[in-house]
């Protein structure tokens, strides 16, 4: 009897404090993922070089699912996302082919993913069209765009980029650190701003927000245009992680990957529920999932697909748990 009242006790605090921390919900699948990859392979998970390209292969994702993280908390959603990494990704390139200024073309991708974004921003506060719809055009036009000024051709040989990849002995990428830095910013802007707590205010009751003399459209406008930012940053990151390289069909399917992240990071898409940090451990548990199954020998993308799938409905399904309606 003894020893199973202090077991009791264990199960009603880990109970108690999955329902009670928004971080749980990603932060304990996550944990139980990387413990369960170390007991299937621990030889080849455990390996420094492996974690080096986890944390290489989560860096773009963890930006873009942080910019897409702002727009469903708005109860909105943003499909350009992947065209507009693959955008800015594209524009980089060509400026340091052509003039071997790494630092230019950071900026100019940085300054197009904010353009994109404050143009999704003004189409959806000024023009009153609905966030799916402008972003879905946009996912349209900058894909075009790639297509168009790339030529259709592959951008290789980008070796300026290998700056971001530097670990310093640590197994860790300079790249994945800015990332992180920038992630930890928004988490502050989110949880420490009035900023933050209006873009929560505009997804849980936006007409509530609004009679309390909250400019909203600008709140929209603005967040739009710092997810845009974000995904410029990915652009960038995505040829630093991706080999060098950007093809016109680059960061293809990204937006799905970017929601599935924010899902599987606890960010419900009713808007007004999630913690900032969700983003990043949910791309992280995307890319420990795909990591593991390519260590298991499941090197089919289809298989893997499915596997994401069960994850993904597992991950919606406990936050809708409770709810009587869902649409």
């Amino acid at each position: 009897m003894g020893s199973e009242e202090p077991r009791t006790n264990f199960l009603r605090k880990f109970v108690e404090f999955y329902q009670t921390h928004e971080i749980a919900k990603p932060l304990i699948p996550l944990l139980l993922l990387i413990a369960a990859s170390v007991a299937l392979a621990p030889h080849y998970f455990l390996a420094p070089m492996n974690i080096k390209v986890i944390l290489m292969q989560t860096t773009p994702l963890a930006l873009i699912a942080t910019g897409e993280m702002l727009a469903i908390l708005m109860a909105g959603i943003d499909l350009s996302v992947g065209s507009t990494q693959a955008a800015t990704a594209m524009l980089a390139a060509i400026i340091t082919k052509s003039t071997g200024n790494l630092g230019l073309a950071v900026a100019v991708a940085i300054a197009l993913g904010t353009l994109v974004g404050a143009i999704n921003g003004t189409l959806v506060t000024k023009l009153k069209i609905y966030s799916f719809v402008a972003t879905l055009a946009g996912l349209v036009i900058w894909r075009s765009f790639v297509i168009i000024v790339s030529g259709g051709r592959l951008i290789y040989g980008l070796s300026e980029y290998s700056v971001f990849l530097n670990d310093y002995g640590t197994y860790i990428p300079m790249g994945f650190l800015l990332a992180l830095a920038v992630i930890i910013g928004v988490y502050l802007l989110m949880t420490k701003t009035t900023f933050g707590r209006y873009i929560y205010g505009i997804g849980s009751n936006e007409e509530a927000v609004r009679l309390a003399g909250v400019r909203a459209d600008l709140v929209k406008f603005l967040a739009f245009t710092l997810a845009g930012a974000l995904y410029g940053l990915g652009g960038v990151m995505l040829i630093a992680m991706g080999g060098f390289a950007v093809d016109p069909w680059s960061a293809q399917g990204n937006e799905l990957n970017a929601i599935a992240s924010c899902v599987i990071g606890g960010i419900a898409l009713t808007g007004g529920t999630g913690h900032p940090l969700g983003p990043l451990l949910g791309a992280a548990i995307l890319t420990i999932l795909t990591n593991i199954l390519v260590l298991l020998g499941v090197t089919e993308l289809a298989t893997q697909q499915i596997f994401v799938g069960i994850v993904l409905i597992a991950a919606a399904a406990s936050l809708t748990r409770g709810l009587r309606y869902v649409k």
